[in-house]
């Protein structure tokens, strides 16, 4: 109510946000289901991708909306809608090439047509990542549109490169076991790859603040974001992996559902890494 008393015009700003973030939602599902298309209209597997899809969407907006408004309604318009369709882009894009590059031996797509949850599952954990390294690239540059939008593509470039490296060195490490365990459906190995995907991506954001204390010498921001992004991976994995071998026992008939207390703790570091380093 302070903020309100001290100036009118936020409670117009406030609408105008409202108004675009209510539109960037239903666009955001209505294609992620159209790109989805379930033999059943009550597919489990198509709600858990586009519910996904939209939280990605809304985490990926907080980066633009926060911060300071506009100088005029339109404007403050243009930028929420403009970030939130480029951001819509990107996230889509991101879910075809993980789906098309990454893991080529999986048509996750079709799978989750089938309705197939697990394959729906590794499909949501990337959208929500992908975003979750997008709203940091948002937030160090929030206060220039140009550098914002800059900073927007070079942050899904960034994460899409730290992301398939992470998938790949899973798929390594579980001799191609994660691609089975999603072709079984067995969503508590899945879940456990779900957690250490965003985790990772966590851990990738946390990075940022590197390049936002240089981040109108555009070049030299990237590199540092880039490489500190690589270092902060690789301190995910090792730091992640120790705490597993620490805490948890060593054979997995000792505790049930081990896979999904195993990305718990990966889940857990995404978020205590980058609170360490700040």
């Amino acid at each position: 109510m302070e903020l309100l008393s001290a100036d009118p015009s936020y409670i117009g700003f406030l609408i105008v946000d409202l108004i675009a973030i209510f539109g960037l939602v239903a666009a955001m599902r209505w294609l992620s289901r159209f790109m989805v298309q379930p033999l059943n209209l009550r597919s489990e597997a198509s709600n858990i991708e586009t519910s996904a899809a939209v939280v990605a969407l809304m985490l990926a907006l907080t980066g633009v909306t926060s911060g300071s408004f506009s100088l005029t309604l339109f404007d403050e318009w243009l930028l929420v809608t403009g970030y939130g369709l480029l951001a819509i882009v990107l996230l889509r894009l991101g879910a075809w090439m993980q789906d098309k590059v990454v893991l080529p031996a999986l048509n996750l797509s079709y799978a989750t047509q089938q309705g197939n949850t697990a394959a729906a599952m590794i499909t949501g954990s990337h959208l929500i990542g992908t975003a979750i390294v997008i709203q940091s690239s948002m937030t160090w540059a929030s206060q220039d549109a140009n550098l914002g939008m800059i900073a927007l593509l070079f942050g899904f470039a960034i994460s899409q490169f730290l992301l398939a490296l992470e998938t790949r060195l899973r798929l390594l490490w579980t001799g191609g076991g994660l691609i089975q365990a999603i072709d079984k459906k067995q969503n508590g190995v899945v879940l456990k790859a779900t957690f250490q995907h965003i985790g990772a991506a966590l851990a990738i954001s946390g990075s940022a603040h590197f390049a936002s204390a240089i981040e109108y010498q555009l070049e030299l921001a990237v590199v540092a974001w880039l490489f500190s992004s690589i270092v902060f991976l690789i301190a995910y994995l090792a730091l992640a992996e120790l705490c597993v071998r620490f805490v948890l026992p060593k054979k997995a008939t000792v505790e049930g559902g081990r896979a999904t207390l195993e990305g718990a703790i990966y889940l857990g570091w995404g978020f205590i890494l980058p609170a360490l380093a700040s």
